[in-house]
């Protein structure tokens, strides 16, 4: 099967709105964990909850990480796959002078360090 530009711009789109997706949801979910940490009261010291708030912490950080993650991979790649006259556009530039390992690693850390601090804060 040959795609022809407006096949790329379309998967573009689709895995960027995945993307942006993924975000709200990590921010609507932590949120909720800061609202519960600023009024949870007495109810945080029982280890059980400090457990669960724990674990969702944890493990939609690392969905998200994942997930991300592929986003990322496949828009570098979808943008390498696009015309030369994209490749030589001021867009196309940007994104050929971007290493996609630095975008992965601040990704992980950025996560990384927000599930530190809720961890902490947590316990």
């Amino acid at each position: 099967m040959k795609m022809d530009t407006e096949d790329y711009i379309d998967m573009l789109s689709a895995r960027a709105a995945d993307m942006r997706a993924m975000v709200m949801f990590f921010a609507v979910i932590h949120t909720g964990l800061l609202v519960v940490l600023g009024f949870g009261g007495s109810g945080l010291e029982d280890s059980g909850i400090q457990l669960a708030l724990t674990a969702v912490t944890v493990l939609t950080s690392l969905w998200t990480v994942f997930f991300m993650d592929d986003c990322m991979q496949d828009l570098f790649a979808i943008s390498r796959d696009l015309p030369e006259d994209f490749q030589a556009s001021n867009v196309g530039k940007r994104f050929s002078g971007v290493s996609l390992p630095m975008f992965r690693a601040v990704n992980f850390i950025v996560i990384g360090l927000i599930v530190l601090a809720e961890v902490l804060a947590i316990y």
